[in-house]
């Protein structure tokens, strides 16, 4: 049985609930719904306060100081080195990026020579590529037109750290930036709401706008209905799980759905 929604749409939950010895539908106090998913260990990331186009130049502002630290193993990893800006010119197919028409301010060169020094004019794709000509410990990436820095340690006692570089100025990042990683952690999307009573047994939660961004497509989510029996006064839940889709049956992911009582 599978359970796909798209993104975009307003959503009803339903719960029926039944009785496991009789098979009867009951009633049930306290129904509650909960939406939730959960986000795996995360690694620390330095972020560029600054957009692209970068403008970097040779010998002044070239130096990567960049610093990757495990303290449970006194893992750690410093890595101070001069962008090999030369790739720019000779190699920057190899970088794959997306054409731009970045040029060197005053020019109409994407490498030009200012007051005897090279200049270049790059994308946050292209600046991710050189610093990542040296990485280790850590990656270089572009994310919508900004540098990030990612630790290649995950969990919340690891951390990237920003070093003295001359860099740092060109990516708005400034030195001793500190970013630790995250652990494992229970994402709500909806908080216990209220249902609402429509015959017996059955209860319903409606309009839940299934939108971006508590919503991600590929993503899977929890729906946990909880009550508690009038007779026993203990607790009983359901649960079903669903995967977000763009569009109705477009989707890579296996989708699961599920009853428990």
């Amino acid at each position: 049985m599978g359970s796909i929604n798209e993104l975009g749409t307003l959503k009803d939950f339903e719960v029926i609930w039944v009785d496991r010895h009789t098979h009867q539908t009951k009633d049930m106090n306290d129904v509650t719904i909960e939406i939730y998913h959960y986000e795996g260990d995360k690694a620390g990331q330095l972020i560029s306060s600054d957009p692209e186009p970068y403008f970097v130049t040779q010998g002044i502002n070239d130096l990567v100081d960049v610093g990757t630290v495990v303290p449970a193993s006194g893992y750690y990893i410093d890595v101070d080195f001069t962008l090999q800006l030369n790739y720019i010119v000779t190699n920057l197919s190899d970088f794959n990026c997306p054409p731009n028409d970045y040029v060197v301010c005053g020019t109409n060169n994407k490498v030009s020579i200012v007051n005897g020094n090279m200049v270049y004019a790059l994308s946050a794709c292209e600046l991710a590529g050189v610093i990542n000509l040296n990485a280790s410990g850590f990656v270089a990436s572009n994310e919508n037109g900004y540098v990030v820095l990612t630790s290649n340690f995950t969990g919340a006692d690891n951390y990237i750290e920003m070093g003295n570089g001359t860099v740092n100025g060109v990516l708005g990042i400034p030195y001793g930036t500190t970013s630790y990683g995250t652990n494992t952690q229970l994402i709500y999307n909806l908080t216990p709401q209220t249902t609402v009573r429509i015959s017996t047994g059955r209860y319903v939660y409606t309009n839940v706008n299934l939108i971006s961004p508590n919503y991600v497509v590929g993503e899977r989510y929890f729906v946990l209905f909880k009550g508690i029996d009038p007779v026993t006064g203990l607790v009983e839940m359901y649960e079903e799980d669903f995967t977000m889709t763009n569009k109705l049956g477009e989707t890579d992911n296996e989708l699961n759905y599920s009853f428990i009582v």
